[in-house]
């Protein structure tokens, strides 16, 4: 066996799995994105159906509407208007503790708050805050001063009903 040829072998079996390591590497890179993609969209589809819950509610309670309110962090004390007798503005807080217990509940670190429209008593801004590692911050344009903004490393799903 000539000299110069010896250890090619092992030469292309290195080659072979440095090769084999950045394929698998990206391979394992592209499932992790994947899960975090699913997950986030996920919390997504969840914020929509909490804030979907919250408008159905309001719009058919619409007697006890100026009860639907809610400050971030607040954890609103509990009614049970199944058992009891409660007028429209019971009912709509014992709504707003029960969707803010799911909120609390479904999203990861979910927090949320109800304000009612400056220019408008009857519309609602309906807005939902949950931690995501991926996210940036969120600005809200100038038209939109009620609004808060975004906190970094949160998403933030904002919606203004009129029920």
């Amino acid at each position: 066996m000539n000299v110069l040829h010896r250890g090619w072998v092992m030469w292309d079996a290195l080659l072979a799995l440095c090769v084999l390591g950045v394929g698998l590497w990206g391979a394992f890179r592209s499932a992790t994105q994947a899960l975090q993609e699913q997950r986030e969209s996920s919390a997504w589809a969840q914020a929509v159906h909490l804030s979907d819950d919250l408008i159905a509610r309001m719009a058919i309670n619409r007697e006890g509407l100026s009860a639907y309110q809610l400050a971030l962090g607040e954890t609103p004390a509990s009614l049970d208007c199944s058992s009891t007798a409660c007028t429209a503005t019971q009912w709509a807080q014992a709504d707003v503790a029960r969707w803010k217990r799911r909120v609390q509940s479904e999203l990861p670190q979910g927090d949320a708050q109800v304000l009612p429209a400056s220019s408008d008593p009857m519309q609602r801004l309906v807005w939902l805050t949950w931690t995501a590692p991926t996210a940036s911050a969120w600005i809200p344009a100038p038209t939109q001063v009620q609004v808060p903004a975004c906190a970094t490393g949160q998403r933030c799903h904002a919606l203004w009903v009129l029920p």
